[in-house]
C-alpha cells in the first residue's frame, strides 16, 4: 500500500489512487497504513491481475509492484 499512498500524494486532492490486492491480510495492512496517513484519495480493493474490479478504461496510469507470477 505503500506506492498508493505515494501515487495519492502525488496525484494531490484532485486525484484518486487505487490500490489491488489478492489478499485480505495485505488489504487490512494497506487500509491501516492509509488510516495513518490520513489520506482520503485511497481505495483498497481485492482482485487479481486478471480479474481488476474496476471499469475498463476508468484509470489514467497503472503501476505494478512486487507482482509474482506463478
Amino acid at each position: 500500500g505503500i506506492d498508493v499512498l505515494l501515487s495519492a500524494r502525488r496525484v494531490g486532492e484532485s486525484g484518486f489512487a487505487y490500490g489491488v490486492d489478492m489478499t485480505d491480510e495485505m488489504l487490512e495492512l494497506a487500509r491501516a497504513n492509509a488510516q495513518k496517513a490520513a489520506a482520503t484519495n485511497v481505495e483498497f480493493l481485492k482482485g487479481t491481475i486478471e480479474d481488476v474490479p474496476l471499469p475498463d478504461a476508468s484509470v489514467d496510469v497503472v503501476i505494478s509492484n512486487c507482482v509474482i507470477n506463478l
